[in-house]
């Protein structure tokens, strides 16, 4: 094994890690209004964040395959970075602006960090166990998020600038961790031609490793990742779902605390199923349990505690799905394109997750509960049976 390569393994396990431990993240909206910001200002912080990262998702992708994964993190490290330092030096229309800034940094880490992830892993001559250490990764990860909220939180109940000097010193503790890391040597698919750099490659039969149709993987691709928009969006209603049948405040913050370390355990359990019954046979089995529990869950979420417990399994299947699709992408792309590739699931999951947002909103109040929640239930009944077809038709490797 190459002694180097682990060594650089080792280095950016520690980086990937610590891009989770965001102190501000849990409290950032409440730093918002306390600088002096309205409601409406920073709902349009959020909306110009929302639709920059989109519209960025791709172009920063490319960026990424082009000039080099580690470069393309190294900026949005630095980005958020200057856009810590100008949230405590700036104040009024400028903090609005910083949104822009904010996902710029954003889109040029989400496709190349699992891309680098990747190949550095293959580099290490443990292409094999690419899921096994992904998901110990993203568990450690998801520890980190929630315990960094937490103790963000009492931080900024101290002082608000000792808060953000704090996650400043975290974003330069990041680039000292990238440093070192090599840009890696990509693998390019046939006649992808070097000395040019193609988009429309991303279409073509040749970018995609294993043998399938064209467009089979670029499907699954986005029928993956519509679903992951739409886990999404019904996780960040649970709120108003819980508020719906009276459930206690306590219930609910417990629910979203607990939550992280739901999503770590999913992490670890995706391995351990998926090295048993295979990736493909693990997500397919993961998307419709969670099918079928959004269709009986209006009959059992008038009690709390079964709202609670399904809810909590309605986290933790998505992650399951999510880790494992994600994997079988990874082995079926070239590196040269595998950052853009990643990219384009991002910007697909963010379109669905805003349409599915739209779209549980106005169901929440335009019905009852009950029925509001068999509506959802029926859609996602829907989207797994189309994903899952396509599924089937994909011949991946069991292990």
């Amino acid at each position: 094994m190459n002694k180097n390569a682990t060594a650089q393994l080792h280095i950016y396990s520690a980086f990937f890690v610590l891009a989770g431990f965001v102190l501000n993240r849990g409290v950032f909206l409440l730093f918002l209004a306390d600088k002096g910001m309205s409601v409406t200002e920073i709902a349009l912080y959020q909306a110009l964040f929302n639709i920059a990262t989109v519209v960025l998702e791709l172009p920063t992708g490319l960026v990424g395959d082009f000039f080099g994964k580690k470069f393309s993190i190294q900026v949005g490290v630095l980005l958020l970075f200057f856009h810590t330092a100008g949230m405590l030096l700036l104040s009024g229309p400028f903090l609005v602006v910083l949104s822009l800034v904010e996902a710029l940094a954003y889109s040029l880490q989400s496709g190349s960090e699992q891309a680098l992830l990747y190949e550095i892993v293959r580099n290490a001559d443990q292409g094999e166990r690419f899921l096994t250490i992904n998901a110990r990764l993203l568990a450690a990860q998801s520890i980190a998020t929630g315990t960094a909220i937490v103790l963000g939180s009492f931080i900024a109940q101290v002082s608000w600038s000792a808060l953000y000097v704090c996650v400043s010193v975290f974003y330069l503790l990041q680039l000292l961790l990238l440093y070192p890391i090599e840009r890696m040597e990509t693998t390019h698919s046939k006649n992808s031609g070097e000395e040019r750099f193609d988009v429309a490659k991303i279409f073509r039969r040749e970018t995609w490793c294993i043998g399938e149709s064209d467009f089979a993987v670029l499907l699954l691709l986005i029928g993956t990742s519509m679903l992951d928009g739409f886990y999404g969006s019904y996780y960040n209603l649970n709120q108003l779902v819980f508020d719906a049948f009276d459930a206690p405040v306590s219930i609910i913050g417990i629910f979203f605390g607990a939550s992280y370390a739901v999503n770590a355990t999913a992490y670890i359990a995706a391995d351990f199923f998926s090295s048993r019954f295979g990736k493909r046979n693990t997500m397919l089995g993961s998307m419709l349990i969670e099918a079928g529990l959004f269709m009986i869950l209006p009959w059992f979420a008038s009690n709390p505690l079964c709202l609670f417990g399904l809810s909590m399994v309605l986290c933790f299947l998505p992650e399951v799905v999510y880790i494992t699709s994600e994997n079988l992408i990874q082995d079926a792309i070239a590196d040269d394109l595998r950052a853009t590739i990643l990219s384009v699931a991002s910007l697909v999951r963010a379109l669905f997750s805003a349409m599915f947002f739209s779209i549980f909103g106005y169901v929440l109040g335009l019905y009852p509960i009950q029925i509001a929640l068999g509506v959802i239930g029926a859609i996602a009944i829907a989207i797994t049976a189309v994903v899952s077809l396509k599924m089937v038709g994909i011949h991946v490797s069991k292990n």
